[in-house]
């Protein structure tokens, strides 16, 4: 009796191990609750952390991702001017000469032009409403039949001389300050232009430190070699991507930027100069960016030609340009590594929107696929980069 009682124990174990080798193992007890809940409320607290962090700290982390992203742009215009026995760090100084200097001459070019346009646009606004009101007046309809045929019965049944209503004096429409719209985020001039320079001075050091930072990570991963040769692949791949991201977006809002500008002058609106600079800047917003631009050309070219069809025309010049160079040429260029599902950039501009403002807008893109870099690059986290994936990647 014993000898198959022993016999039915080894079958048993057996099958089970045949099991686990088939692949078709027993469920894994299921955790305690207790231990899930935990888990649960420890992440929770983690995420409110790091939001807090990010809110509070804006002014430190804003310039510091600014500066980062900056040197990406920049970097291989220095590495081709190292590679043409340039010093790493005269390179760098060269480069950002070159920026402070067409950044001034745009800013100054710009800014009388941008504060008179953003001073019309209110009267753009009176004018579309007043056009909107003639338009309803010219058509009426049941609701306005009943309002008269209760107008003529207060006439008829009315016993008191009528009131004489008070002249209506409509105030007029505040101007925009263009210094208070750029320093958004900022307590004052002094602090803007504080952060201006601690932008391009950190830009300037980490162009001129190369892969300083990356051997310093490489060293502090320590041994074994295999493990520091890994991170050294990530980090270089890493590096690579975020490079030819860089690249392929200033290209394209240049290209975006032209384009917009050239059509709009050739329709006669003015300013058109400064509407191609701002939707080359705004237009790292996917989406929305271009958007924007769209409405208020708009009401610009509404204001200056008088007409729905210039100004219709007008709205279509920058929305061609984004969808043409800023949707497929760039997705053509960008690759497969770079590339987002729509519903995540917008969760993505929400979130970032929600904790740094304007400026999360502009920086949402770029740090979004900065984390899906990481996400590729590292196994534990590769199930979160095929949430931010393009249908088309999906395996």
């Amino acid at each position: 009796m014993k000898t198959a009682v022993t016999e039915k124990s080894r079958a048993d174990r057996d099958r089970l191990r045949a099991q686990r080798v088939d692949g078709v193992a027993d469920e894994e007890p299921a955790r305690p609750l207790r231990y899930d809940i935990r888990t649960g409320a420890l992440v929770i607290i983690a995420v409110v952390l790091v939001l807090f962090a990010l809110r509070t700290g804006a002014a430190f982390f804003i310039p510091a991702v600014i500066s980062l992203m900056l040197s990406y742009a920049l970097s291989p215009a220095v590495s081709q001017l190292e590679r043409w026995h340039v010093p790493r760090a005269a390179a760098a100084a060269l480069i950002m000469i070159v920026l402070i200097g067409a950044g001034s001459a745009a800013t100054y070019r710009a800014g009388t032009d941008a504060e008179a346009l953003l001073e019309q646009l209110p009267k753009a606004v009176e004018k579309v409403r007043l056009a909107i009101a003639a338009s309803q007046r010219a058509a009426p309809g049941p609701l306005e039949h009943v309002k008269r045929t209760a107008t003529e019965l207060e006439k008829l049944a009315g016993t008191a001389a009528p009131a004489v209503p008070a002249p209506v004096i409509t105030p007029p429409a505040p101007a925009i300050d263009l210094r208070n719209v750029l320093l958004i985020g900022t307590g004052s001039v002094v602090v803007a232009a504080g952060q201006l320079a601690s932008v391009l001075f950190l830009t300037y050091f980490l162009l001129a430190a190369g892969d300083l930072f990356r051997r310093k990570i490489v060293q502090l991963v320590g041994r074994p070699l295999a493990r520091q040769k890994t991170v050294l692949e990530i980090l270089q791949q890493i590096h690579a991507l975020n490079q030819r991201y860089f690249a392929v977006v200033v290209l394209i809002n240049a290209v975006v930027g032209v384009c917009t500008g050239v059509g709009l002058y050739l329709i006669g609106l003015e300013h058109a100069e400064l509407w191609g600079l701002t939707i080359a800047v705004l237009h790292t917003i996917p989406y929305l960016g271009a958007a924007l631009v769209a409405c208020a050309v708009g009401l610009a070219a509404y204001l200056q030609f008088g007409n729905a069809q210039m100004a219709v025309l007008a709205t279509s010049i920058p929305v061609v340009a984004a969808v043409i160079f800023g949707i497929w040429l760039q997705a053509l260029l960008m690759g497969r590594a770079a590339r987002m599902n729509a519903p995540a950039v917008f969760i993505g501009l929400l979130f970032w929107g929600m904790v740094w403002g304007a400026w999360g807008l502009l920086l949402a893109m770029p740090m979004m696929v900065a984390i899906k870099t990481v996400c590729d690059h590292v196994e534990a986290l590769r199930r979160y980069s095929a949430l931010l994936a393009p249908a088309d990647a999906a395996e």
